[in-house]
């Protein structure tokens, strides 16, 4: 009976949603146009890492090709107390790109992604911040694709690119992959009403002042990322979700690999539920 009860509810809230969404794509549309602006406002790109020599280099030179002024780009990196290469890597780029605005810095032990962020955040000089995991590589148009949604409107908090993973050579790759494209047309559909959940952390854009009001990223927090889009929904701002800037990202490609990250997430989902119930 209680089986039965049980998927008789998952049955009635999965058509609900489904319909609902679908109700919104027909009233609302989904909108693919690349804007564009002669906006070049300061930009911080900030990259917390915590043991990330197999792809660090390759990050930060992602955001090196940026088709962007390159005095109006700085890159952050924070060396969360790495213990691998990760600090000589560092070294390495600063020597090869004397030219860049590039700035390191290193706790002596680990504090975890959200005090590295706010550690970049207090030394940002941009207008807009960005996040962007160690792990991940932006396309070189993405920011000119990004910025002109802040332009447009004074409310817009947050702008996010479409993400996508690096490989699909194994089934737990491939399923994520899907899942991916799926999770990213709906929250392209949420954000037509303003209800995103999540800003993820490869390259999220955002206004800094704003995070400066709000107080930064909470430190204690298993999801900060999605805390973080909460508490602007809470406040009233808006999030962006766009599908024509893209970001492509490193994914867990074993099985316990993907447990741990899904562990976390599901955990840090609870936890924010509960925490802004009042939203609910």
């Amino acid at each position: 009976m209680i089986i039965e009860l049980a998927t008789w509810i998952m049955y009635f809230v999965s058509t609900y949603f489904a319909v609902f969404l679908l109700l919104v794509v027909f009233d609302k549309g989904i909108s693919t146009e690349t804007k564009r602006s002669r906006w070049r406002p300061m930009v911080t790109v900030a990259i917390p890492a915590l043991n990330e020599e197999k792809t660090i280099e390759a990050t930060v030179k992602s955001v090196f090709s940026l088709h962007y002024p390159k005095d109006k780009i700085e890159v952050i990196v924070v060396d969360d107390g790495s213990t691998d290469r990760t600090p000589a890597v560092l070294r390495k780029i600063a020597t090869a790109y004397p030219d860049r605005l590039f700035h390191t810095f290193r706790h002596p032990e680990n504090k975890g992604k959200g005090a590295s962020v706010n550690h970049a955040l207090r030394e940002a000089r941009g207008e807009i911040f960005i996040c962007l995991d160690a792990d991940s590589f932006v396309h070189p148009d993405a920011l000119l694709k990004m910025l002109p949604h802040f332009e447009e409107d004074s409310n817009v908090a947050s702008v996010l690119p479409f993400m996508k993973i690096t490989r699909t050579n194994n089934f737990i790759l491939k399923i994520q992959w899907v899942e991916y494209l799926m999770n990213f047309f709906l929250k392209k559909i949420s954000s037509t009403i303003d209800c995103i959940h999540v800003t993820p952390g490869p390259f999220g854009c955002y206004r800094r002042d704003v995070l400066v009001q709000l107080g930064g990223f909470d430190e204690h927090n298993l999801t900060e990322d999605l805390e973080m889009a909460i508490r602007l929904q809470q406040h009233q701002y808006k999030i962006v979700q766009l599908l024509d800037a893209e970001v492509v990202t490193v994914p867990p490609d074993t099985l316990k690999g993907f447990y741990k990250q899904r562990n976390r997430w599901y955990k840090g989902t609870l936890y924010n539920m509960y925490h802004y119930k009042h939203l609910l």
